[in-house]
């Protein structure tokens, strides 16, 4: 008996049972085996298993294709995915409208629009004017050169423009008793109209922004707080508009600077009521 050359591997003894190896290996393994009882006793018992599984096959293959199998059933399983991704795809253009931003994707449906309570005008408003204020502030709190349209250096400008555009006079807070300045504004889509953001910096680079949108209905709603990925935001509304406080900061400071935002807007409107009161995290 000539000797084997070279060791033989599992895979070389599976190509030798399937007929699969060259002629002068398929002999160096046919050696191999030849001295090793055990080997073979091992291929034997694929053997019986191969044929098993080839009769279990031809059996199932003689029968009726099951329902769920069958072509129709699975082209109405692809038509239902692809209306699904359909859906898919329009939720994430409808999120890109209500934040006004081109940075929206469908990761940023993170952002908890379900985690405020559901039914009703405010609470649909709660929804899309914090998810668009958290969102801008992800977009333009960042940036370097152009955080905002239009710097605090024009104010005079800033107000006139944005009252105009918003429909009713845009109240500018001094929020100097925190530590912020005023760094100027932008116009955004709003989900009902135009929207406005103003942002704020502290001496330390943190930014905040002051968010402004028409809700649709009148009437007065309690702080709702929200939190997105290091992002919080206090929402109220009032009188047909909407407001949010967006910021890194911690939850206790930025609803005391929506209590600032609050009774500043509300002296302007010559009104004398305390802000409301914060409602449960949601």
């Amino acid at each position: 008996m000539s000797p084997v050359a070279g060791p033989v591997e599992e895979h070389e003894l599976n190509a030798h049972f399937d007929r699969q190896l060259p002629p002068d290996r398929a002999a160096a393994v046919a050696a191999y085996l030849a001295a090793r009882p055990e080997a073979q006793a091992r291929l034997r018992q694929y053997g019986q298993q191969q044929q098993t599984l080839r009769a279990a096959i031809t059996a199932q293959s003689a029968g009726p294709i099951p329902g769920r199998l069958r072509v129709p059933r699975l082209a109405a399983v692809q038509r239902r995915r692809r209306s699904w991704r359909l859906a898919a795809a329009a939720v994430a253009v409808m999120l890109f409208v209500l934040g006004g931003v081109g940075g929206w994707a469908a990761r940023d449906a993170d952002i908890g629009l379900a985690s405020f309570p559901h039914g009703g005008a405010a609470s649909a408003a709660a929804r899309t004017t914090t998810a668009a204020a958290i969102e801008a502030y992800r977009v333009y709190s960042v940036e370097a050169r152009h955080p905002v349209e239009v710097a605090a250096a024009q104010e005079a400008h800033l107000v006139q423009w944005l009252s105009k555009r918003l429909g009713r006079p845009l109240i500018v807070p001094d929020l100097g008793a925190v530590g912020f300045r005023l760094m100027g504004g932008r116009l955004l889509p709003g989900a009902d109209g135009p929207a406005a953001q103003l942002m704020y910096e502290n001496a330390k680079g943190a930014r905040l922004t002051c968010y402004y949108q028409a809700v649709g209905f009148d009437g007065e709603t309690a702080f709702r707080y929200r939190e997105a990925k290091g992002v919080g935001a206090f929402y109220w509304s009032d009188d047909g508009f909407g407001y949010a406080i967006t910021a890194r900061v911690g939850r206790a400071l930025l609803l005391k600077i929506a209590e600032i935002m609050y009774r500043q807007i509300d002296d302007a409107g010559n009104k004398s009521r305390p802000p409301p009161p914060p409602g449960k995290a949601s």
